[in-house]
């Protein structure tokens, strides 16, 4: 039997309203960069206050294992949410030396708190990844941000030194990827339209082709058999070193794990996240991750 899901329409204010109680709890606190960063924000909320041109789905279209997805969040119950902002906290590290085969060094695991803001719509796409990184001796402010195939990476010492500060078009189809890793928090960003289509793979894996513009990446997603997502893999992301190094991005495998589903904003979704890239002689873990919240604007209302 054929079910829809309907988009529906949210208002300009009540995403000024998730904005600004996103902004209250996001992790940046260096005042220029949290003023930056709030006006960045605001723009994913006017992004998606113009909803996205989406028919009608036939989910009997989809691949198996994405139907049984969609059953198993709990998406086919919903309304379509176009904009998120989830929270979490957890580690990470750097790649600091080493090249196509492995990573020589990598910094220490930092403590790490944050929060993600995605969008999609007419507008087009974006995420802002807003965090804080601590360590027994400093802590660093780190804002990642994608919005229409433009890339920045911005990450500032507290003692005001700035570490990276960059965008490269050359890595857009690495941050597009991130974005729809990222949307497995937001089921209803994986569901087809004009920057995703799904493959049939096999009874327990499907493949997504992602678009934004000329810019296009694909990801491998495996299911298990009660339709949790449980994985993907691309190798279409670069893995970024941040020491001396005669190469800054290098092509690896990046894989990312997602587990322990529970009830959240309304969805059955993935609490826990692991980051790792496999290189020629090795595998390198970046960013182990556990979702503290999920919320989203549907039908001019925060869940």
């Amino acid at each position: 039997m054929t079910r829809s899901l309907i988009l529906m329409r949210r208002t300009t204010v009540a995403l000024s309203c998730l904005w600004a109680a996103g902004a209250a709890l996001a992790q940046v606190a260096q005042p220029h960069m949290r003023d930056r960063v709030d006006g960045e924000l605001r723009q994913l909320a006017a992004m998606a206050a113009q909803p996205p041109d989406v028919d009608p789905l036939d989910l009997n279209r989809l691949p198996e294992p994405v139907r049984r997805y969609v059953a198993y969040t709990g998406l086919d119950r919903q309304p379509l949410a176009r904009y998120a902002r989830i929270r979490f906290t957890g580690e990470v590290r750097l790649p600091q030396t080493g090249g196509r085969e492995r990573v020589d060094a990598a910094t220490p695991w930092m403590a790490m708190t944050g929060s993600q803001t995605m969008a999609l719509s007419k507008a087009g796409l974006g995420y802002v990844w807003d965090t804080r990184w601590t360590n027994p001796r400093f802590a660093v402010d780190v804002r990642d941000r994608y919005v229409n195939g433009q890339t920045h990476i911005w990450a500032v010492r507290d003692d005001g030194t700035v570490l990276i500060d960059e965008g490269d078009e050359a890595m857009a189809a690495t941050y597009l990827i991130r974005f729809f890793a990222e949307a497995t928090q937001a089921p209803a960003m994986l569901m087809p339209g004009p920057h995703l289509r799904w493959e049939a793979v096999d009874a327990g894996s499907a493949r997504a082709h992602v678009r934004d513009g000329a810019i296009s990446a694909s990801m491998l997603c495996r299911f298990d058999a009660q339709g949790a997502l449980t994985e993907c893999e691309s190798n279409d992301r670069k893995l970024r070193f941040s020491g001396d190094v005669a190469e800054r991005w290098v092509p690896a495998r990046w894989v990312m794990t997602r587990g322990n589903y529970r009830e959240m904003a309304g969805l059955r979704l993935p609490t826990t996240m692991s980051i790792r890239w496999v290189l020629g002689g090795g595998e390198f873990e970046q960013v182990r991750e556990v979702i503290d919240e999920v919320v989203f604007e549907t039908a001019g209302r925060a869940q």
